[in-house]
């Protein structure tokens, strides 16, 4: 059997009653002794304008994470990626096969129940989007450009972590420094930048999921166009009840090899609104602006998008996306998207 028809196969299982025996929980994972394996899937549909629609496996990932001792706690996140099954003009699995990525892998050593050291490879601590990560866990498919676009989503090296206790006056802080390249990097198709000495803070005031403030900054040097840059952001949200606001922004200073782009300062932001409509269902609204060193001018762009949401591990989403201005990795559409943890 090709591995595209195992792939299928398997998210096929994934989504049957199979899945629901006496010891599993959807969304939980299967545990076994002092390991636990888990993973979401997502498949989109994305109707672009100026470009050819497709149906897609955007994700599939495998989560296997450890406890086996205070110091050793391993964690990994495999990925199957970006696999058309559907093109606009080339038909069923005609635009060949997708992508293995590896996106995690690290071990957590505990000194005290809040302090632990990470080392491997992890997700950056910039904002907070990219650290929930998993499609399915998010509000919508069109990811905003200021969660993931200038600057290094992944950290392979270590991190000091602290995490404060619930109604402690400090923050939860982490520490990290990557001394050389990214640990096996996505394609320069899908993440344009190669980073290295990278080091950053975070420090971050939460209280489970009803509100959240942030503030991440960054240092690093985009080794495939001999620039070093400097990223401060901030992000916070507010659960309101009736509804919920997100936000992010950041700006980004870029020095050395200035011939090559447009401008010297980079910036951005998005401002979310959630609003639960009736039972399982939700409406979003997003605005962002973001203006990209290499572009001629910002971008804005808008998102209208209703949720479904009949279990805390499964959503389906349906999006349209607004764009003016630079078309920056976005373009205008409707995009919709199935995906579920398991």
């Amino acid at each position: 059997m090709k591995p595209i028809y195992r792939l299928i196969l398997l998210i096929f299982l994934v989504q049957s009653p199979i899945i629901y025996a006496d010891d599993y929980v959807l969304g939980h994972g299967y545990n076994s002794g002092s390991w636990n394996i888990s993973g979401y899937a997502t498949t989109e549909l994305n109707l672009p304008h100026q470009r050819a629609a497709n149906f897609t496996v955007n994700d599939f990932s495998i989560f296997i994470h450890g406890r086996v001792n205070r110091y050793i706690n391993p964690f990994f996140e495999g990925e199957y990626a970006n696999q058309t099954l559907w093109l606009e003009g080339a038909g069923v699995l005609s635009s060949g096969a997708g992508q293995f990525v590896l996106e995690r892998l690290y071990n957590d050593s505990y000194f005290t129940d809040s302090v632990f050291l990470r080392a491997g490879k992890m997700l950056t601590p910039v904002g907070e989007w990219n650290l929930i990560h998993a499609a399915p866990l998010v509000a919508t498919t069109i990811r905003p450009l200021t969660t993931y676009l200038n600057f290094s989503e992944f950290t392979s090296g270590g991190s000091l972590n602290y995490v404060a206790e619930h109604h402690s006056l400090l923050p939860s802080v982490i520490l990290y420094y990557q001394p050389s390249e990214e640990l096996l990097p996505k394609t320069l198709a899908s993440s344009p930048y190669r980073y290295k000495n990278v080091s950053g803070l975070q420090l971050v005031y939460a209280r489970d999921l009803d509100w959240r403030v942030g503030f991440s900054m960054q240092h690093s040097e985009v080794i495939n166009r001999h620039e070093h840059q400097n990223l401060f952001s901030w992000d916070g949200r507010y659960d309101f009840d009736s509804f919920a606001l997100e936000m992010q922004a950041s700006y980004n200073r870029i020095v050395g090899n200035p011939k090559i782009r447009q401008r010297n300062d980079e910036w951005g932001g998005y401002l979310q609104l959630t609003v639960p409509v009736i039972d399982d269902w939700s409406l979003i609204g997003r605005g962002e602006t973001f203006t990209a060193r290499d572009a001629k001018s910002s971008q804005q762009n808008a998102v209208f998008a209703v949720n479904y949401r009949p279990n805390a591990a499964l959503v389906w989403k349906l999006e349209y996306l607004f764009v003016k201005g630079a078309t920056t990795n976005l373009n205008e559409g409707v995009y919709g998207s199935f995906g579920v943890m398991f």
